[in-house]
């Protein structure tokens, strides 16, 4: 790490505060103030018919945790409110157990692929699904699940339903689109994870007789355990968060904490219980961190999976106090797992010539990925297909090819609204988050700091807190500034948010940058901002370029921010997909979802052509 004299680029006497002070403006003054002011606020008096005080009381947890005085704990199927938060745990470990079993494999697959531009073609599928807006995704379920959807169709047709039926709202078809939207997340860390393992392990793991089962068993399953921590831990808390899919999948029965926080800020305008269950569920995503990092070697500042490996076998570089706690307790429950089902695997396998079972695993693998990539893929195949129907509702398959629904979404006032509103604020918040993530990366890069790593967890924390209280907290915050209901709103709210995007690519654009053309243009007179300009920049183009895009996709699909802080005075896509799937299924909307899936997809095939391949 660079100190404050070493010559390095824009040495000045102070410049390593000032280079700091812009980031954590953002991440700490108006980031961590809306969070402080969700906690006050929580104890403020609620005021029936839609408005509230100042004030001190706990009436507002009381209710939440259905206590009062003298009656002591209740038991949780009592309160709808505690049994609600029980149902989004399960949820939300349901769904990561779940993606961890059906994302190892490929991920796994994905890794050891020896054609680089399948693997790039199968990574920016996944990526691109990934970056699809949540309403889009829950939408494109809803057509497969519903009692003339797809899979009632084809259950009819091959005898197994003796008549159509849907398979939604309820637990199970909320559980498929919950793994869905989160499988990619699993993938893709345990993809890293995987990867980062030196290669000369598996050679000499080859070189000592061992076959592929009982490498992976031995070799590749526990050099990864913090891939299957980081993954599940990634996975349960975008999930503890997430409204959309319970929202438009869930039955009444299934109405999770977002869900209620969202009825008690908008439908009922009770912001202080809504700041309440808001903290609810922080503390609940604050246990599960503190048990990750207290039995895990996994921090919170690193759930994107990577760790090195020595190629002598040692343990993992970065490890503190909880070296070995994963010895200490068996290793993760999933692990244990993985392994015990390898195992088992593995004795079976065994017992087949060498030959056969080398084409077996592989004929298997390849039909896995296959299946696993038509399960991400063909939810919004069929969104292109019903785009197109010339009915007017959804029909699938359609009756036949009408371009009607794509005139309607360019020629409609509301729609070209929401389509300008979405690309303004999220080029606006890319630009913000572009420039935080990218200021705080060139500073800890640049700079000793004394509490370095602390300034680094701020660069993740915003993506480390469920979306739906960043938006409540931002709607207290902006309401007391006279600011909600804007764009500049959810401009800021998504710069912040989107910030640790920017932030990691940025960061790893410096770690692999060659300081000699630097140090080149110095010895030759050139000044530190000229330097950056001209030498700094030009080499990390490619990395601030992806951040900003990342960003941009991200800020262009997302809905549950943009939704509370609008206030009903702003429309974005996703906002007007959502409300138009409470009121009718014209397809009207499968036109604008395939628009902005192209996006998506454009903006993901950018970044990687421009970064080379951002995820080799």
């Amino acid at each position: 790490m660079a100190t404050a004299d070493d010559g390095r680029p824009g040495e000045r006497a102070n410049a390593r505060w000032y280079a700091l002070g812009y980031p954590l403006f953002w991440l700490v003054a108006v980031f961590l103030a809306p969070l402080a002011l969700l906690v006050v606020s929580s104890f403020y008096v609620n005021v029936p018919g839609g408005s509230y005080r100042p004030g001190f009381t706990l009436d507002n947890y009381a209710r939440f945790l259905d206590v009062s005085p003298g009656s002591g704990w209740p038991p949780i199927e009592a309160n709808i409110y505690l049994r609600q938060l029980w149902l989004t745990i399960e949820i939300s470990l349901v769904t990561a157990v779940v993606s961890l079993l059906l994302g190892y494999p490929i991920a796994y697959y994905l890794a050891r692929m020896d054609r680089p531009w399948l693997r790039s073609v199968l990574l920016v599928t996944i990526i691109s699904s990934l970056w699809v807006t949540y309403v889009i995704r829950a939408y494109a379920w809803q057509v497969i699940l519903a009692s003339g959807g797809i899979l009632s169709s084809v259950g009819v047709a091959v005898g197994v339903l003796a008549e159509p039926r849907a398979f939604y709202p309820g637990y199970w078809g909320l559980v498929v689109g919950m793994v869905y939207v989160f499988l990619p997340f699993m993938i893709l860390t345990l993809y890293t994870s995987i990867r980062n393992i030196d290669a000369a392990l598996f050679e000499a793991s080859k070189n000592l007789g061992a076959g592929p089962t009982t490498t992976f068993r031995r070799v590749t399953l526990p050099l990864s355990k913090n891939g299957i921590a980081s993954g599940t831990a990634l996975v349960f808390i975008l999930a503890l968060g997430a409204y959309v899919m319970p929202r438009l999948l869930g039955s009444s029965a299934e109405r999770t904490l977002p869900v209620l926080i969202e009825a008690q800020i908008m439908g009922e305008s009770n912001y202080p219980f809504g700041a309440a269950m808001s903290i609810g569920l922080i503390a609940v995503v604050l246990v599960f961190l503190w048990l990750m990092v207290r039995f895990t070697d996994v921090t919170a500042a690193s759930l994107g999976g990577e760790q090195t490996v020595e190629p002598d076998g040692g343990r993992p570089v970065g490890g503190g106090a909880t070296d070995g706690a994963w010895d200490r307790i068996g290793s993760v429950a999933a692990a244990v797992g993985l392994t015990r089902l390898v195992g088992r695997l593995g004795a079976v396998v065994g017992r087949i010539d060498a030959r056969r079972r080398e084409r077996l695993l592989w004929t298997a693998s390849r039909l896995y990925v296959a299946a696993v990539m038509t399960f991400v893929a063909a939810p919004l195949a069929i969104i292109v297909a019903v785009s197109v129907t010339p009915e007017q509702f959804l029909t699938f398959p359609p009756g036949g090819i009408s371009p009607r629904w794509y005139v309607e979404f360019f020629t409609d006032a509301s729609w070209m609204l929401a389509f300008v509103n979405s690309l303004g604020i999220a080029a606006a918040a890319a630009a913000l988050a572009t420039t935080i993530g990218g200021s705080l990366a060139f500073a800890l890069d640049r700079y000793g700091y004394r509490w370095g790593r602390l300034f680094g967890t701020f660069g993740v924390l915003p993506i480390l807190v469920p979306p739906v209280i960043v938006g409540v907290a931002f709607l207290i915050f902006f309401l007391e500034l006279g600011l909600a209901g804007s764009r500049t709103a959810i401009v800021v709210a998504h710069g912040i948010f989107y910030a640790p995007f920017p932030f990691i690519l940025i960061s790893q654009g410096l770690d692999e940058l060659d300081r000699t053309y630097e140090e080149a243009a110095m010895n030759l007179g050139a000044s530190g901002t000229l330097t950056i300009r001209t030498i700094t920049y030009p080499l990390l183009r490619a990395n601030v370029v992806s951040g900003a895009l990342f960003a941009f996709i991200l800020s262009l699909n997302e809905y549950i921010i943009a939704w509370l802080l609008s206030l009903f005075l702003v429309d974005t896509i996703p906002i007007q997909i959502f409300n138009s799937l409470r009121y009718g299924y014209r397809p009207t909307i499968a036109a604008a979802s395939v628009v902005f899936i192209g996006l998506t997809v454009v903006v993901m095939v950018a970044i990687d052509r421009l970064s080379g391949g951002i995820w080799e």
